[in-house]
């Protein structure tokens, strides 16, 4: 008989298998039942992130727009490198460093050994932008790392205002290492720049050309000294690197640097016997031999480096003798 009932569990358990029921199945429907019966005190909650709208996701394209006025940055501020500091600098020096005046420097042989401009000292120490002759022994100079200017912040200022003083692209201050900005490049009155290849500009008030004299004066300044028998020539006071212009059409035969007390000098010859000196200049426009007219500019106020102050150092001549120049001007700069 137990044969029989074993026979009949059989049989049924393959017909059930055929409709699709499975043991396992059951199981597991049941165990997913008392699940669902019976909850779970004190369970944890598990933060959701919170669902993304799809608007919200933008991509941002970034540029750099460099002042188009900017001759200062593009290859020039990463050239010239020095190894081992890979941004632009002079003498290898990666920071601003500090110079002690010795006796016997001038302006010009601290720019020579610093491999900077004269006026890169000079817009670096206020004291010497006012005069470059003031140089005593012991002041302390502030040496920049790279040719350019060094710019006080003033209250309210910004990179984008300050960058068109000096004919910069803002990048040219922020990307500069040494100066340490950062994103948003905020600014507080009294910090230091270094502004890269930077140049300031000035306005001085041209000469006219003073129809009914012999002559124009080169540039209108004040009378600093007078023609006296130890000094047969006037000197003209103006601002350092002013324009100074020619006293009267002619041709440049002498555009160089000079003997000792003239310094850079240009002479002009306007026939006849009659010439014009210029000295203590920063440089010349024109090489010996170009004709100039009355009035053209032919270079920039200098200085000697131990003189009374930025002038012109102005001679006549007349068949090699040196005559007052005031016999031959008007009465005061015009």
């Amino acid at each position: 008989m137990l044969w029989l009932v074993g026979a009949i569990f059989l049989l049924l358990g393959l017909i059930a298998r055929q409709q699709g029921w499975r043991p396992e199945r059951a199981l597991a429907n049941i165990g997913q039942d008392i699940i669902q019966q019976a909850p779970i005190a004190n369970m944890p909650q598990l933060p959701q992130p919170d669902p993304v709208e799809e608007a919200s996701v933008v991509q941002v394209i970034s540029k750099v727009v460099e002042n188009p006025r900017s001759e200062a940055y593009t290859a020039n501020l990463y050239s010239g490198q020095a190894e081992g500091i890979p941004w632009a600098n002079a003498g290898g020096r990666a920071t601003i460093e500090t110079y002690l005046v010795e006796e016997g420097d001038t302006l010009w042989s601290i720019a020579a050994e610093s491999e900077l401009d004269v006026d890169t000292l000079r817009w670096s120490n206020p004291d010497l932008e006012r005069n470059p002759d003031v140089l005593p022994v012991g002041a302390e100079l502030r040496i920049l790392p790279v040719v350019g200017v060094y710019h006080i912040v003033s209250d309210g200022e910004t990179v984008e205002t300050i960058a068109p003083k000096y004919g910069v692209a803002e990048v040219d201050i922020t990307n500069y290492p040494p100066n340490g900005l950062y994103p948003p490049f905020e600014l507080s009155a009294g910090d230091g720049l270094i502004v890269p290849f930077g140049r300031k500009d000035f306005t001085v008030t041209r000469p006219s050309l003073s129809g009914g004299y012999a002559l124009a004066w080169p540039l209108v300044g004040y009378v600093t000294q007078g023609f006296l028998p130890d000094h047969h020539a006037i000197d003209i006071g103006g601002p350092y690197g002013a324009t100074v212009y020619a006293a009267d059409a002619g041709t440049v035969i002498h555009a160089e640097w000079a003997r000792t007390g003239y310094g850079y000098t240009i002479i002009i010859d306007h026939g006849e016997g009659r010439q014009t000196w210029y000295s203590h200049l920063k440089g010349a426009l024109f090489k010996a031999g170009s004709w100039v007219a009355r009035g053209d500019p032919i270079g920039e106020v200098g200085s000697t480096g131990r003189s009374t102050g930025p002038h012109v150092h102005f001679e006549v001549r007349v068949n090699a003798e040196r005559v007052n120049p005031l016999d031959y001007l008007s009465s005061f700069p015009q």
